[in-house]
């Protein structure tokens, strides 16, 4: 049963889908809805850049939605509904004037236009500005920094009575999660990434020559600074040649010290596996084989003093998929959703893993991140613009 909230959605959507025919030339019957530019209903249609035209609104409502991430997780609708109305407003390529203006967007309701009016008058968001003083708030923000904590652990560590990071730290029960903790939690600049996926290239070419690799994540999508680093390595023109590769890879970054001895976070070769055994079958194309490393990153006597410890994504891709693989650890994360449900839409399943056709499991090419938008009537967005998220 639909909401009125969902009926009004469709009719944002329905009214941009009315637009797009009217500047085609097949209709004229929207041309008096607006003299603002059409927003697209989902990220992977529309541009996001960083900063964007209204980043001092999505600033002041950024805290409303962590703290619904932090309550009741990224996945959950309470999340995702101002996820995704902020993602709206990111996009959004003219100044709001109003939170009436804002309404207009897509999944822009009546509670968000509210405070946007609110900062518009006041410069401030009084509901987010109090959860600078919400202990409750505060303490699951902190816990959640902690590696393997997501937003039930910390519930359960709050009710436990749990207040930090620190408490955590000082309790000596999480020696593990703490040993690299604070440098994990110090952002990473550019050319310290460049410098990583360097050494991990080195390694690499001593392994196997030939391979290619792509840094993702948001420093592909301009961040100056980063959280994490994602490497995709692949071996261009040389399928199954990446085959087994991130275990060798893996043991060789332990045994020259780059990874500690108990750097290896995660650990998962699915694709290799499936790859190796016959009669599997091979229609959850989704799981790349991956790792997530602690690495240790030499000091050089100048930017770096002493050795930093980061984190690190090695993930291996074929090459007939690369694009798929590139394209799916390039976006946001509003932006890798909408993707997906445009795909589903489709009658596709995309993922990291490659493009593929529901219920026949036919792939579909994917060399180049171009291929997928194609295949998916979509234009292309440079990873620059895929910032959708605040």
């Amino acid at each position: 049963m639909s909401t009125m909230g969902d009926e009004e959605d469709e009719e944002k959507a329905a009214r941009y889908e009315g637009i797009e025919e009217e500047a085609s030339g097949e209709t004229t019957s929207l041309s008096t809805l607006s003299h603002r530019p059409a927003v697209p209903p989902l990220a992977c249609m529309r541009y996001s850049p960083r900063p964007c035209v209204n980043q001092d609104i999505v600033d002041a409502l950024k805290p409303l939605r962590d703290w619904r991430f932090a309550e009741y997780g990224s996945g959950s609708p309470e999340g995702i509904s101002y996820a995704t109305a902020i993602s709206v407003i990111i996009a959004c390529p003219y100044k709001l004037g109003s939170g009436e203006e804002a309404r207009a967007l897509f999944k822009v309701g009546g509670k968000i236009a509210l405070r946007i009016d609110e900062y518009l008058e006041t410069g401030r968001v009084k509901e987010a500005d109090d959860l600078a003083h919400n202990a409750r708030y505060q303490a699951l923000k902190s816990l959640m920094t902690v590696h393997g904590v997501g937003h039930h652990t910390a519930k359960e560590l709050y009710e436990q009575g749990y207040r930090s990071a620190e408490d955590m730290r000082r309790s000596g029960k999480w020696e593990k999660e703490f040993r690299y903790h604070d440098d994990i939690q110090e952002p990473i600049p550019r050319s310290e990434v460049q410098s990583i996926e360097r050494f991990v290239k080195l390694q690499l070419d001593r392994i196997q020559r030939g391979s290619h690799i792509v840094i993702t994540g948001g420093y592909r999508r301009g961040k100056v600074m980063s959280n994490d680093v994602d490497l995709l390595i692949t071996f261009p023109h040389q399928d199954d040649k990446e085959r087994g590769i991130l275990r060798k890879l893996c043991r060789r970054l332990e045994a020259k010290g780059l990874i500690p001895p108990d750097g290896i976070l995660s650990f998962s070769e699915p694709a290799t596996l499936r790859s190796i055994k016959e009669n599997k079958n091979a229609t959850s194309f989704d799981s790349l084989d991956k790792a997530l490393v602690v690495f240790r990153h030499p000091a050089n006597g100048t930017t770096r003093k002493r050795d930093m410890y980061r984190r690190v994504d090695l993930i291996i891709s074929r090459w007939p998929s690369f694009g798929a693989a590139v394209m799916g650890w390039s976006g946001s994360t509003q932006f890798e959703r909408d993707l997906r449900k445009h795909a589903e839409k489709l009658g596709y399943k995309f993922d990291s893993g490659g493009l593929r056709v529901r219920g026949t499991h036919e792939v579909v090419p994917t060399l180049m991140e171009k291929d997928v938008f194609r295949a998916l009537k979509l234009k292309y967005i440079p990873p620059e613009y895929r910032n959708a998220d605040p």
